[in-house]
Parts: C-alpha cells; structure tokens; sequence
C-alpha cells in the first residue's frame, strides 16, 4: 500500500518498465508488477565512499516495501518489529557515550541480497539492511561504488526507488525520474 502522504503514487517511468520486463521474461512488451517504493534527495552522506550505503527514506520503507517482503526477507534485512528512524543523540548523550568504556566490534549486519539496476539497465548486487544503531534502512555492498559510477548521482539529485521481483528474488530500479 503506498504511503498517504497527500501525493499520488508516481506512473512507472518507461525506463523502470522496461528494465522490469526484461529481466522478467526477456521480452520488452510482456507486463510485470512494478512497486514504488520512494524517493529521495541525495544527501552528501550518500556519496561518502567510506560510507558505502545509500540511505532509504524511512516513511516509505515503511509504508511501501516492509509489506512487499516475506517474513524471511524482512528478518534477513534486519526489517522485523517497529521500523523508526531513532532520533540522533544530543552532544552531551555523545560526549558521555564517548566516556563509556568501549564494547567489542558490534554484530555483522549482513543484510538480504537484492540486485539494484542502474538506468543505463546495468546490475549490482547488493545487500539491504536496517542498522541497529540508527535505525535506517540501507542498501549497501561492494558494488555500490560501481552503481555510483555508472548512475553519477549528484548531491541534491531527486531519486526514485522502484522494486520488482526477478524469479522471486527483490530488485530495485533507482535513478532519476
């Protein structure tokens, strides 16, 4: 169900239809359900290579892709139970976090396997997950840095989040509208 945020759900783009069919059933003609998922400005923090994630809006993880994905996909991308973006720490909250005596390196997200496409129709497979800490939902992965290069994404650039199934498996369509 697409979020109610006053604004109509997006009419798929040609490129994402297409793109969709073909990695469906190889034929460019043959229809194939297509979900918007959101979108997004690119932030800077997006385009940090040492970062290596692409942030997803929080509103429609939650409204538009939780309910496209099995039980078992929700849990792979750490997706279960309430999905809120937590708020960030204060200074002081940080300054005495900083003072607390330093815990072993946290759990290894991992994440679900996803193929994310470019809209040159390239394919990078990658990984969502929900981080713990902050609560987002990110797509993340080697490849990323590869999806960067080939999409050339801009900070404040308008990006789309569509997804579709390949043979049951989640992918992602994102570019600009």
């Amino acid at each position: 169900m697409p979020a109610n945020d006053g604004e109509a759900t997006p009419t798929v783009p040609e490129w994402v239809a297409a793109l969709a069919r073909r990695q469906f059933t190889g034929n460019d003609d043959e229809a194939i359900g297509v979900r918007f998922i959101g979108s997004k400005r690119v932030e800077s923090s997006d385009l940090v290579v040492q970062q290596n994630r692409l942030y997803l809006p929080t509103d429609s993880v939650r409204a538009n892709l939780v309910g496209f994905l099995s039980l078992e996909e929700r849990a792979m991308a750490n997706l279960v139970g309430n999905i809120v973006h937590l708020r960030k720490r204060s200074r002081t909250e940080a300054e005495e976090e900083r003072k607390k005596p330093k815990k072993a390196a946290g759990r290894e997200h991992g994440g679900l396997p996803v193929r994310v496409y470019a809209r040159c129709g390239f394919v990078f497979y990658l990984l969502l997950t929900r981080w713990d800490g902050s609560g987002g939902t990110v797509i993340k992965g080697d490849e990323l840095k590869l999806f960067r290069s080939w999409s050339a994404p801009k900070k404040g650039d308008k990006i789309d989040f569509w997804a579709f199934r390949r043979s049951g498996e989640l992918c992602f369509a994102i570019g600009r509208p």
